[in-house]
């Protein structure tokens, strides 16, 4: 037929033999290879050795070397398979590619997209709580000499406060207070051990820190977890060749500001002022009666900036060396750390050295077996002890400008060298010849065991052992003995000594059922228990400072020795379900049964309970491919915690102990010291939860938010009993507090290309208030109490409410009249007649927004705190404003009242008993807002040409300044940010802090 092609015989042969030929070509091409090389680096942009390079699908495999590098001849159409222990295995397919570099996602729990959620870890995509995580990069990158310092600010609800300028000050809690008479700390828990001081870890030890916030995250640790807990994950190694990290980092610290202060002729001028209080009283000659102070003609011979003589700029450093490898049988991490943290005030500061191991040995298919080892000994000298006695930072804003450091004879001034005054020794010999020296030594242990039963079901058992001492020297010396705590030459040495131990084993199975049904239980229980022991030893009246501490025998009054003791243990058991079906709906339900020796026999055991459930909205059909919302997940929250961080035997009738002196012999004898209260028991925390998890643009933009509604009941508070009974009351259960608030976390990549531009905004709201306080809802003060009672407790008010008169101003000599009825006079300070709410010590809400600029090998971060709606307590204005003649104090005095100045809130200045004067009232009341520079570093990082050459493998330089600039109305303390006392409800209240010191670092980051 035409148009057809017809074949015969011999052209069919032909048309097979061309397919077959064609088939056969592209066969061989088919199998055709070529040379792929590549560098494989780590997220830290290290080379990363030992990777297992595969064509997938083959046995064709070489690993990386030393330097990171491969090569490997493959097909063409092959697919490289990158392995590594540790890390997420890649695929990436050759097609026409000859060089491949790779870099490595660490499959490590500090790694963002991994959460530790206490026994376990979890994928932060399947977190159905509360949990903010915090990588070692981010810790890094604020130089502090521990770990809350490097977190200030980096998580939403984390309130981390620094004291004052002595190193380590701090205080921290989670979401508000929950408590009166019990802590209000969160639980730290490092590598699995619970109740670690957050002190003893070296912040570059860290691979990673977790907090737990809600009710849902918290409860697995019951009893213990209603302040929060935070999680401390330590480095550990991975497979390759040994890797050396060398850290050094110094600190240049210097003084902010000066507050300013009289000087001697600003004082003498005052002091005229006192004395004509009194009309016709003369101004005494002081030429002749203190010629050692006076010239000839009375002016001052000396004109003292105390300021200056005691904060001095000074240095601190912080060195670490770290070792880490291993191979797929053995794993270690060694770093060696030490610290010298010097304050500005003199003699001031915290020495510490550290040293950690954490080994990992895989023992064979079905046992994991691993050890962590760390000990800390540091040294502190301490000179702010004794709020509200004549300490050297109080000294240092009364002592007289006209009294040298020292006369021309080598003794030294003091203020007990002019007429009339307090009578006190001068702040540099105070700081030179006192001494409170304490030498810390701690030392914890932790082993464990893992053995896989099978391929769902891992059983896992710890032991840990924490053993810690604290001797504490002091002493004062001859030189130095008007302080007010001692009396002639004295010195005495207390020490502590504890041991905690703690036992932990539990079950986790794990399951997907379907593909889309994945199920994790873990199932365990856990003892602890420690004891802890102080003895303590004084004498004085010495009669030489020659031995200090050292011969406490050369005393001629011995004091009576001391010694106390105690032990507490809990016993728990615990559960954790997590569900999730087809990756979009998840579930939690928690439990943790617990008994603790410190509550009443009724009421030894405790139930806390929660339970959360969240929506990844996004991996719905209608969301999974929007190009607008990458994540969005929607969780929600309810349990109880509790809260057993009470003191030992409140629930018993403890014994008190007496001695008395009859016929010239001392006896002793017992007595009853508290009512026995079988019924107590915990204080028991609500908490209910909501929140979102929204990432925009490829996660370009990251949003995490949520309220929280936090009630705790039964608060343990003193309540009255009948005195027949032979005591004013007895610890119960009675009171009720609640905290709500608001936290929003804002992460976004602003530009990324060659330059890049990150930013991060963590804000917090928390709104405290008491709802009830005993049987009649009492108001408590709690203290300090300082000429009056300084804060209140009171239903409908947030804890931390500063009380007391308000003052209206000082009284006109046209209201002399008026003044007489309440036995004042002009001149005098006017005040309400009757007391109220003057201020709150807690912010309304505070923030942190942090910058990160980075181009080629620089990088610029820029760190800015913000705090508002506190106020601050300054007792010591008070004392430094209103006792002219007494001691030194502010400018502020040279505004005091007279005839010709009486639209001021200052008392006419006169000598002490003159009169009415030092009071407490709002006058010390102020604002306590700030933004500061928190911190402001630039890092450089050397080429990997340079780095060859020095025969490192990375090495990063970098400079800044911490506290760089602090804008507030606060002018009368160095820091709004501030508290003395160590009661928990003093915070904001100042009284003669250590000034922060604002500090230049400059250091180096080496990899060998």
């Amino acid at each position: 037929m035409k148009g057809n092609l017809h074949l015969n015989g011999s052209g069919k042969l032909w048309v097979l033999i061309c397919l077959s030929l064609s088939i056969f070509a592209l066969s061989v091409r088919a199998q055709e290879s070529r040379t792929v090389s590549g560098i494989i680096i780590d997220e830290n942009k290290l080379p990363l050795p030992g990777v297992t390079v595969m064509e997938k699908g083959t046995a064709n495999a070489t690993p990386s070397n030393d330097k990171g590098a491969f090569s490997l001849r493959v097909k063409t159409n092959a697919i490289l398979v990158f392995r590594s222990t540790g890390y997420k295995s890649q695929e990436v397919a050759v097609h026409t590619q000859t060089v491949i570099n790779i870099s490595m996602v660490s499959e490590n729990t500090a790694l963002k997209d991994v959460v530790v959620i206490g026994y376990g870890t979890q994928r932060k995509v399947d977190v159905t709580g509360s949990v903010a995580s915090v990588s070692s990069a981010i810790i890094t990158e604020r130089p502090s000499p521990n770990a809350l310092g490097a977190l200030q600010g980096q998580v939403p609800g984390l309130s981390i406060t620094s004291n004052s300028g002595r190193p380590g000050d701090m205080r921290v809690n989670i979401r508000g207070f929950n408590s009166i008479n019990a802590s209000n700390n969160p639980l730290f828990v490092v590598d699995g051990v619970i109740g670690v001081d957050y002190s003893t870890i070296n912040p570059n030890d860290i691979a990673t820190i977790d907090v737990l916030k809600d009710a849902s995250s918290t409860a697995i640790y019951g009893a213990r977890g209603s302040g929060g807990v935070i999680i401390i994950t330590t480095k550990r190694g991975k497979d390759g060749k040994a890797v050396v990290n060398l850290s050094l980092t110094g600190g240049y610290n210097v003084l902010p500001r000066e507050i300013p202060l009289l000087n001697s002729t600003q004082y003498q001028a005052m002091e005229r002022a006192a004395y004509a209080f009194v009309p016709g009283r003369a101004y005494p000659d002081f030429a002749k009666l203190e010629p050692l102070l006076y010239n000839a003609d009375g002016t001052p011979k000396y004109n003292t900036d105390w300021q200056k003589e005691v904060y001095k700029p000074s240095f601190s450093q912080n060195d670490n060396l770290s070792i880490s490898g291993g191979n797929s049988d053995l794993k270690y991490n060694m770093n060696y750390g030490y610290q010298n943290d010097q304050a500005l005030m003199l003699f001031t500061y915290n020495k510490k050295y550290s040293a950690r191991i954490n080994l990992d040995a895989k023992v064979n298919d079905w046992l994991t077996t691993g050890l962590n080892l760390s000990g800390v000994s540091s040294k502190e000298r301490i000179q702010d002890d004794g709020v509200g006695g004549l300490t050297a930072p109080r000294e240092v804003m009364e002592a007289f400008p006209m009294i040298p450091v020292k006369l021309p004879d080598g003794k030294w001034g003091g203020n007990f060298m002019h007429l009339n005054s307090e009578g006190a020794d001068n702040p540099v010999n105070l700081l030179t010849n006192y001494y409170n020296i304490h030498n810390r030594i701690n030392v914890l242990a932790n082993t464990y065991f893992n053995i896989r039963l099978s391929d769902n079901l891992e059983f896992k058992t710890s032991f840990s052992a924490e053993s810690y001492t604290d001797e504490n020297d002091y002493a004062s010396s001859g030189s130095a003995v008007q302080r007010g705590l001692y009396q002639n030459i004295s010195a005495g040495i207390n020490s502590e000594k504890s041991l905690y131990w703690q036992s932990s084993s539990y079950f986790t199975y794990k399951k997907q059922f379907n593909k889309a049904n994945n199920l994790n239980v873990v199932l365990g229980t856990e003892w602890a228990k420690k004891h802890d022991q102080i003895v303590g030893a004084s004498a004085s009246n010495f009669d030489s400072d020659f031995y200090l501490w050292n011969n406490l025998g050369a005393g001629i009054v011995p004091n009576p020795p001391t010694s106390s003791a105690y032990d507490w243990q809990i016993h728990s058991y615990f559960s954790r379900v997590t569900y999730s079906l087809s990756d979009k709906y998840l579930f939690t339900a928690t439990g943790r049964y617990d008994g603790s020796s410190k509550f009443g026999a009724n009421h030894k055991y405790a139930f806390f309970p929660s339970a959360a459930a969240a929506w990844r909205v996004s991996e719905e059909n209608f969301l999974k491919d929007s190009k607008t919302i990458s994540n969005l997940k929607l969780r929600i929250s309810y349990g109880s915690t509790g809260n057993s961080e009470i003191g030992q035997y409140q629930s018993i009738g403890a014994l008190s102990s007496n001695t008395a002196i009859f016929a010239g012999n001392r006896a002793g004898g017992e007595v009853q010291g508290t009512i026995p209260n079988p019924n107590l028991k915990w204080e028991k925390t609500d908490q209910a939860d909501l929140g979102v998890d929204l990432g925009l643009f490829n996660n370009r933009i990251n949003l995490t938010a949520d309220v929280y509604n936090k009630i705790t009941n039964g608060l343990l508070l003193y309540a009255p009993v009948p005195l027949s009974s032979g005591f004013d009351n007895v610890l119960t259960n009675i009171g009720s507090v609640r905290n709500r608030g608001f936290e929003l976390a804002l992460n976004t990549n602003n530009i990324v290309g060659a330059f890049n531009w990150s930013t991060t905004l963590n804000f917090s709201a928390n709104r405290n208030k008491i709802l009830a306080l005993g049987l009649h809802n009492e108001d408590i003060f709690p203290g300090p109490s300082f000429l009056d009672q300084t804060n209140i407790l009171r239903v409908g008010q947030p804890v931390g409410t500063f009380y007391g008169l308000t003052r209206l101003g000082t009284w006109g000599t046209d209201e002399a009249a008026q003044a007489a009825l309440v036995g004042a006079k002009p001149g005098d300070i006017k005040d309400s007649d009757t007391k109220s709410i003057l201020g709150h010590a807690y912010p309304n809400f505070v923030s942190e927004f942090i910058n990160r600029f980075s181009y080629k090998n620089f990088e610029l971060v820029v760190d800015i705190q913000v705090s508002q709606g506190n106020n601050v307590l300054n007792l010591g204005y008070a004392t430094s404003e209103d006792r002219q003649t007494l001691a030194n104090g502010y400018t502020t005095v040279l505004n005091a009242w007279t005839p010709a100045n009486q639209n001021t809130s200052i008392a006419q200045v006169r000598l002490n008993g003159d009169g009415p004067s030092l009071r407490q009232d709002s006058h010390y009341v102020q604002d306590g807002s700030f933004i500061r520079g928190k911190n402001i570093s630039l890092s450089y990082t050397v080429p990997k040409s340079l780095c060859n050459a020095l025969h490192l493998k990375n090495l990063r330089l970098f400079t800044g300044v911490q506290n760089a600039f602090l804008i507030t109305k606060y002018k009368t303390g160095y820091d709004p940010e501030v508290s003395t006392y160590p009661q928990p409800f003093a915070y904001g209240i100042e009284f003669y802090a250590q000034p922060k010191a604002r500090t230049f670092n400059f250091g180096l980051n080496a990899t060998l």
